[in-house]
């Protein structure tokens, strides 16, 4: 980020004299209200005199931070900007290790990210539901089979405790449904490769970790060792998965669909940002309870859900 080398520390009071010289009016509440949030670090304690100190100082980096996203603001044609909008660029930036971004600012924005991206409405549990249905669902698949799926997807986002042994035996019926002469089962659809197929089965464990992920980010229980060790590992996968992309595309059939890069950069860092919540769900703990909650409802006795 640039400008980095020619800033100096500054107060609250400062970040506010440069939001003034952009035009943009904030009061040193507000700045406390970003610190709060995670799109700001805390400042820090500075020891001046024998009985007390003087205002804490926000880094450097801090504050070409806070003029960049000043500016950024500006420039967008919402006439306000909430904060959820701005944490998957802080996100990004503690993911890439930027060197601005703190632990503790990323511990705040993913609990602001979380909060909203996170905590579904009614209707965007039916609405992930059926996208993740239309895209796996056998062709045949009658529609009260898709509705029962639907039912059960949303309960269990909702409820947190799926009925794994309804939702398995509805799910066959959607990606495998019996032929009309109630003769063997027509063929489920995969996607992915051949050595690692992405099933609806599988799509549908990892929504489900996702929501607890995001649950656990707004409450702050998942702790921050388990935040460090889940981005070392994704650090790794996800440069991996940056580098075989192209070759991936050009195996898979609608290898564009499933593996091409999202257009424009706000969606490309929402996409790194969202993809980070299975690795916290593996490190932390909670892929191993859901999945272990599945397998007998599922019918997955040897499945290795380890990858």
């Amino acid at each position: 980020m640039a400008g980095f080398d020619d800033a100096v520390a500054g107060t609250a009071d400062d970040l506010v004299a440069d939001a003034h010289d952009i035009g943009v009016r904030l009061r040193p509440r507000t700045i406390k209200d970003w610190v709060e949030n995670g799109l700001l670090a805390p400042p820090l304690f500075r020891k001046t005199t024998q009985r007390g100190s003087d205002a804490r100082l926000f880094p450097p980096e801090q504050r070409v931070l806070f003029r960049k996203i000043v500016e950024a603001k500006q420039r967008s044609p919402l006439p306000k900007v909430p904060h959820h909008t701005v944490a998957p660029v802080i996100i990004h930036m503690w993911l890439e290790d930027s060197g601005v971004v703190t632990d503790e600012q990323a511990r705040r924005s993913l609990r602001t990210y979380s909060a909203s991206a996170g905590a579904a409405t009614a209707a965007g549990r039916r609405a992930t539901a059926r996208a993740v249905i239309a895209q796996f669902a056998h062709p045949e698949a009658p529609r009260n089979t898709r509705r029962e799926v639907e039912r059960l997807l949303v309960e269990a986002e909702e409820t947190r405790n799926p009925r794994w042994e309804d939702l398995g035996a509805a799910m066959k019926d959607l990606v495998a449904p019996w032929r009309d002469d109630g003769r063997a089962r027509l063929d489920g659809q995969t996607l992915g490769l051949p050595e690692m197929p992405m099933t609806f089965d599988y799509a549908v464990l990892l929504w489900m970790i996702k929501a607890e992920v995001s649950r656990d980010l707004r409450a702050e229980s998942i702790q921050p060792r388990s935040l460090l060790a889940a981005r070392r590992e994704f650090r790794q996968g996800w440069a991996e998965y940056q580098r075989d992309r192209p070759a991936l595309m050009a195996r898979v059939e609608g290898g564009a669909l499933l593996f091409a890069q999202p257009d424009g950069w706000e969606a490309r860092i929402r996409e790194h940002v969202d993809a980070f919540a299975s690795t916290i769900g593996r490190v932390a703990g909670q892929a191993d309870v859901i999945m272990s909650g599945a397998r007998g409802g599922l019918g997955w006795r040897n499945r290795d859900w380890s990858t």
